[in-house]
C-alpha cells in the first residue's frame, strides 16, 4: 500500500492512534531496536577498536552488540578465560553503556556450550551410549571380551559397561530393523567379570548379545581448540554437574566483580547458539534413574530399540520418523523412544535451562538461546526460555519460507514471553554477496511468523589475525566462502545500513504492541524440527501447540487462550497419538464451544510406553466422546477444511484467500488491531484485503516512521477491506483504531491519496473524469487534467568510487568516470568489471505541468538513495523501489541523483588471497533498471 502512504505525514492529534504508540513507532526505543552479532578473534581484539566500532554500531542504530569469541592465532594469550579477554569485555561493555548498546555474551566460545578444562572423560562433559554386538546360533557358547561398541572420538579413553542383554532374534539378523521379541530378554550384566562373558544361548533361534556402554561424546566446540586456553569439551547438557561446570569456570576465570558490576548496568542476553550436539546417541549418568523417576519404567531394559542410526549425530538428516536399528515385535520401540525423547526434554529444561537462566539473571542477563536440536521437544524448550530465537540459515540466498523455523510461534505466544527472536540472516556461500533487499525479505517471512527481534548476522571486527582489507571475518579465513555476512565499515553499504535498521526496529516497536492474535492453532506433538505444513488452511494464520503448550489453557467465547493468542478453533492433523490429559482437555474445550476440528484418522494411541493398553483404551473412549461433541468436526483429508470452516463460521482476521501469497500477521491493541502484511511471492499484489475491526485504518511506513490515513476503504460487517498494493517482498503495517473519518469507499479510475491537510485527493496519471463515491452515499465527478506522458531514463553520467585494497593492505578508493547511453550492470561495463563500491547516477529529466510523479528504480543492487533537485529524499523502500516525488519535482528541468553501494564481491574475486570468492561468477550490480517516472496530477475531492 505504498502509493496510498505517498502523502504520508506524521501523526497529529487528528489520528486516533495513541500518542504514544506514534511517538514509539516515529522514534523506537533501544530496546526495540535489533541486535547485532559482533565477531571478536578473541583477546587479539585492541581496545581502542572496541569503543569505535561499537560507537559506529551504535551510530547505525542498533540496540545490542552480541560478542562471539569464535578463533584466535594464540588461545592462550588471548583465548576464552584469558585476562586480556575478559579486560575486552569490559571494555565492550563499558563502551556499550557510552554509547547506548547493550552487550549481549554468548554462553562460551563459538557453539556448543564448552568448559575449558573438561577432558573428554570428565564426568561433566557430555555423555554418550553406544552398542556392540554378538549375533548366537541357538545352543551356541559364547566365551570371551563381551563385544565393543564402535570407536570412539579420539581423546575418549574410559568407558562403562551399562549394561549386557541379549534378545531372541524375531526375523533376520541382517534387516532394519531388526526385530526381537521384547519378553525373551536376558539380563548378562550381573555375569561379566573383567569385562568377558562366558554364555550359552538357549537352544531356540537366532539371538542377539547387546553390550551398551556409557562413555564421553569427544565433542569440542565447531572452532576445535582455537579460541580456548586450555582443551574444552562439550559439556553434558542434560545434567546440572555439565551445566555447573560451565558457570563455574565464568565465576572463576571470567568474571570479574567489574565485569559483573559492568554487566548489571548494561548487560543484555547470555545467549546460547544451536544445540548442535554429537553423539552416537544421548545420554547422562543420572538418565536411567530419572526415567524410571518420570516415566514409571525401566529404561535399561528397553535400550535397543533407541537407536536410529546418527539420529545425534551433528548436522545430521536424520529425523525420529527415520527406520530405527531395533524394533519389539510388540511395536512399543515408538512408545519407548517417545519417552527417551520427552525425558531429554525434561532434563535439558531442569537441568540446563533452569539453572542457566538463574545464573544468568544474578547477572543481570537474559537467557536467550536457539534450542532446537533433533530429539527434543523444541517449544516446550523455548518455552522455558527468557527469550526463545530461531535462525533463518539457508543455503541460497533466494529465501523460501521454511515453516520450521516458525514451530515454536505457540509456545512464544502461549508463554506470555513477549520477545520471539530470530537470527538472520546467515546464507552458505554468500559472503561479501549477500544485499539487504534479501535480508529484508527474509525479515519479513519471519515477522509474519510472529518474529518481533531480529539479531543481524554479523558485524565482524576489521582488526585480527594480522588481516588486510577488508579486514578479519570468520567464516572467509584463508581465502574462503562462507556464512555471510560481514557487515560494518568495511562494506560499501554500511552508511545506508541506518536506515534499514530503523526500518527493522519500527517493525519491531509495531509488532510487540497489545497481544497476539492468531487464526488457528495447529495441534503438533512431535520431537525436533521435523513437521508438516497443513494444507487447507490457505488465508489462515496459525500457530503450532504440543501437550506443554494446551495445558492450562482456558476456553471463553469459543476462543482458546482468550488473553493470548485468542484461537477461534484447534486442528487435529493426522496425529496419530494424543496424551490422555490433552484429550481430557479437548474435550472440556469442545464442551465449551471450541472448535475443533479432525483431519484423518482420530488418534488411537497414546505417546508413551507405560501401562499402553489401559492408555489406549482411555483415549479410544474420550476420542468416541470429542467425536460427538457439537463443536467438532471430522475430515478425511486437508480438502475438507474450507468448507468446514465455512460451516462453523470461521474466517481469517485478515482474509487474504484473494491474495494467497499475502502473508498476514494480527495484533489486538488496547484500541483497536495491528496488521502487518508481506508479499511472499515474486509477483506484485494488488487486491482488497477484508480486516476483522472497526473503526479509521492508518497506514504505517516504516521507513520513513510516518502515519496516514488510508483514504480509500470499505466498512462492511465487522471488517474494514482496505486496496492492498505490495511488490514483491514488499510489507505494509495497517492499524485499526476506533472513530470515523471521511473516505471513498470506491472509485472509477485514479487512485485516492490523503492529502498533508487531511483532505481527500484523487490523483491518476491519464487525464480524464472520475466518479467517486463517499462513505456517506454521495458520488463525485473528478476531473483529473493531463500530466506529461511517462519516461523511461537511459541516459546517466555515473561517477564510481572503486573500493579496493591498497599497497599499504588498507581501503583504497579510486574514481571512476562513465557516461551511459544505456544501464546496465557494473560487470558488463568496461572497466567496471571487477569493482565494487559507490556509484553515483546523474541525470536531467524534463517534466510538463505536474503536482508530482512515481519513480520506479527498476532493479538496483544494493542500497541506493535518491537525491532531486538537490533535496536527498527521506529513506525509500528498498524493496519495491517505487518512489513518490511529489513536493520534490517540477514543470521544467529536473536533476536526479541516485547513489548505489554495491556488495564486494566482484572486487574480492580479483583480490589475493580470496580463491573462494574468485571461484564465484561476478555479481551484478549498480542500477540497472529500467528506470521510469511518470508524472501525475492529483484533484481535492474533498476538504
Amino acid at each position: 500500500m505504498a502509493s496510498q502512504a505517498a502523502a504520508g505525514v506524521a501523526a497529529s492529534s487528528t489520528t486516533g492512534l495513541d500518542a504514544g504508540f506514534v511517538r514509539g513507532f516515529a522514534h523506537p526505543p533501544a530496546t526495540a531496536r535489533p541486535k547485532i552479532r559482533y565477531w571478536w578473534p578473541c583477546g587479539e581484539i585492541a581496545a581502542a577498536t572496541i569503543d569505535a566500532e561499537i560507537e559506529a554500531i551504535a551510530g547505525r542504530g542498533f540496540g545490542a552488540a552480541e560478542i562471539q569469541c569464535i578463533v584466535t592465532a594464540d588461545p592462550r594469550q588471548y583465548g576464552w578465560g584469558s585476562a586480556v579477554l575478559t579486560e575486552r569485555l569490559e571494555q565492550a561493555v563499558a563502551a556499550g553503556h557510552k554509547h547506548g548498546v547493550r552487550i549481549d555474551l554468548t554462553v562460551g566460545p563459538a557453539w556448543p556450550l564448552v568448559a575449558p578444562g573438561l577432558s573428554p572423560d570428565s564426568p561433566e562433559a557430555a555423555q554418550e551410549i553406544a552398542y556392540g554386538r554378538a549375533l548366537l546360533a541357538g545352543g551356541e557358547a559364547y566365551d570371551g571380551p563381551v563385544p565393543a561398541a564402535p570407536q570412539p572420538h579420539a581423546g575418549v579413553t574410559e568407558q562403562t559397561l551399562t549394561a549386557v542383554q541379549a534378545f531372541r532374534c524375531a526375523g533376520p539378523a541382517d534387516a532394519k530393523p531388526v526385530l526381537l521379541e521384547r519378553n525373551s530378554r536376558i539380563d548378562l550384566t550381573g555375569r561379566v567379570s573383567d569385562g568377558a562373558l562366558a554364555w550359552t544361548a538357549p537352544a531356540d533361534g537366532q539371538w542377539l548379545m547387546f553390550a551398551f556402554w556409557q562413555r564421553g561424546t569427544g565433542q569440542a566446540a565447531v572452532v576445535g581448540q582455537a579460541a580456548t586456553t586450555e582443551a574444552a569439551y562439550v559439556v553434558d547438557h542434560f545434567s546440572a554437574a555439565g551445566t555447573r561446570a560451565a558457570t563455574s569456570y565464568w565465576d572463576k576465570r571470567v568474571l570479574t566483580p567489574r565485569l559483573r558490576s559492568l554487566l548489571q548496568n548494561n548487560g543484555g542476553d547470555l545467549f546460547e547458539d544451536s544445540l548442535e550436539l554429537d553423539s552416537a546417541q544421548h545420554w547422562t549418568r543420572e538418565l536411567p534413574a530419572r526415567f524410571k523417576q518420570l516415566r514409571g519404567y525401566s529404561l535399561i531394559d528397553n535400550l535397543p530399540v533407541l537407536f536410529i542410526d546418527r539420529i545425534h549425530r551433528q548436522y545430521t538428516s536424520v529425523t525420529p520418523d527415520d527406520t530405527p536399528d531395533f524394533a519389539f515385535t510388540d511395536d512399543s520401540g515408538a512408545r519407548v523412544r517417545d519417552d527417551y525423547y520427552r525425558t531429554l526434554t525434561d532434563l535439558y529444561i531442569s537441568e540446563h535451562v533452569e539453572p542457566l537462566k538463574s545464573w544468568a539473571h544474578a547477572l543481570g542477563l537474559r537467557l536467550r538461546a536457539q534450542p532446537y536440536g533433533t530429539t527434543t521437544d523444541v517449544p516446550t524448550i523455548g518455552a522455558a526460555l527468557d527469550i526463545n530465537e530461531t535462525e533463518s540459515l539457508g543455503a541460497a540466498p533466494d529465501y523460501t519460507d521454511e515453516p520450521y523455523r516458525w514451530l515454536s510461534s505457540g509456545a512464544v505466544h502461549l508463554s506470555g514471553q513477549r520477545v520471539f527472536s530470530l537470527e538472520g540472516c546467515a546464507i552458505y556461500g554468500e559472503a561479501y554477496a549477500q544485499t539487504w533487499p534479501q535480508m529484508l525479505k527474509h525479515f519479513n517471512a519471519a515477522f509474519a511468523h510472529g518474529v518481533n527481534q531480529v539479531v543481524y548476522h554479523g558485524f565482524a571486527t576489521e582488526a585480527g589475525l594480522g588481516t588486510t582489507w577488508p579486514g578479519f571475518s570468520p567464516f572467509t579465513l584463508q581465502g574462503g566462502n562462507g556464512f555471510s555476512e560481514a557487515w560494518g565499515p568495511r562494506q560499501p553499504t554500511w552508511n545506508d545500513t541506518g536506515k534499514i535498521v530503523d526500518w527493522t526496529a519500527r517493525t519491531q516497536f509495531a509488532l510487540r504492541q497489545g497481544r497476539p492474535s492468531v487464526d488457528l492453532v495447529v495441534y503438533r506433538h512431535a520431537y525436533g524440527t521435523g513437521m508438516r505444513s497443513p494444507a487447507g488452511l490457505d488465508g489462515f494464520t496459525y500457530d503450532f501447540a504440543g501437550p506443554a503448550q494446551l495445558d492450562g489453557i482456558r476456553v471463553r467465547d469459543r476462543r482458546l487462550a482468550p488473553e493470548g493468542p485468542a484461537y477461534r478453533a484447534l486442528i487435529l492433523d493426522r496425529q496419530p497419538t494424543l496424551p490422555i490429559a490433552t484429550a481430557r482437555l479437548l474435550l472440556s474445550h469442545a464442551r465449551s464451544g471450541l472448535p475443533i476440528v479432525i483431519v484423518g484418522a482420530p488418534p488411537t494411541r497414546t505417546p508413551g510406553a507405560h501401562q499402553a493398553a489401559r492408555q489406549d483404551a482411555a483415549l479410544t473412549a474420550l476420542m468416541d466422546l470429542l467425536l460427538k461433541q457439537a463443536s467438532v468436526r471430522h475430515v478425511a483429508e486437508p480438502s475438507g477444511l474450507p468448507a468446514v470452516f465455512e460451516e462453523l463460521g470461521i474466517r481469517p482476521a485478515a482474509d487474504t484467500r484473494v491474495a494467497p501469497a499475502v502473508l498476514a500477521l494480527r495484533r489486538t491493541l488496547s484500541r483497536g488491531a495491528l496488521y502487518h502484511l508481506h508479499n511472499s511471492s515474486e509477483k506484485a499484489v494488488s487486491e482488497e484485503v477484508a480486516l476483522e475491526g472497526r473503526g479509521t485504518p492508518y497506514e504505517l511506513d516504516a521507513w520513513t516512521g510516518t502515519v496516514t490515513s488510508v483514504a480509500q476503504y470499505r466498512t462492511e460487517r465487522g471488517r474494514i477491506t482496505v486496496p492492498v498494493r505490495l511488490a514483491p517482498g514488499e510489507s505494509t503495517i495497517i492499524v485499526l483504531v476506533p472513530g470515523s473519518a471521511r473516505h471513498v469507499v470506491a472509485t472509477t479510475g485514479g487512485e485516492v491519496v490523503t492529502a498533508p491537510g487531511g483532505g481527500l485527493l484523487l490523483r491518476g496519471s491519464t487525464a480524464g473524469s472520475y466518479t467517486v463515491k463517499l462513505d456517506d452515499g454521495s458520488e463525485r465527478t473528478v476531473t483529473v487534467p493531463p500530466a506529461g506522458a511517462a519516461q523511461e531514463l537511459n541516459v546517466w553520467e555515473l561517477s564510481v568510487e572503486d573500493w579496493h585494497r591498497g599497497p599499504d593492505g588498507k581501503l583504497e578508493v579510486s574514481e571512476h568516470g562513465h557516461h551511459l547511453d544505456r544501464l546496465a550492470p557494473w560487470s558488463a561495463i568496461p572497466g567496471l568489471e571487477d569493482v565494487s563500491g559507490v556509484g553515483i547516477y546523474r541525470t536531467t529529466v524534463r517534466l510538463a505541468r505536474l503536482d508530482g510523479a512515481y519513480l520506479d528504480l527498476g532493479q538496483v543492487t544494493d542500497t541506493f538513495e535518491v537525491t532531486v533537485n538537490g533535496t536527498k529524499l527521506p529513506p525509500s523502500d528498498q524493496v519495491s523501489r517505487r518512489i513518490d516525488l511529489g513536493g520534490y519535482v517540477k514543470q521544467g528541468d529536473n536533476s536526479i541523483t541516485v547513489r548505489v553501494a554495491t556488495p564486494l564481491r566482484n572486487r574480492l574475486r580479483v583480490t589475493e588471497g580470496f580463491p573462494g570468492q574468485a571461484e564465484k561468477p561476478r555479481q551484478h550490480y549498480g542500477l540497472m533498471g529500467p528506470v521510469r517516472i511518470a508524472p501525475y496530477r492529483q484533484v481535492l475531492i474533498r476538504e
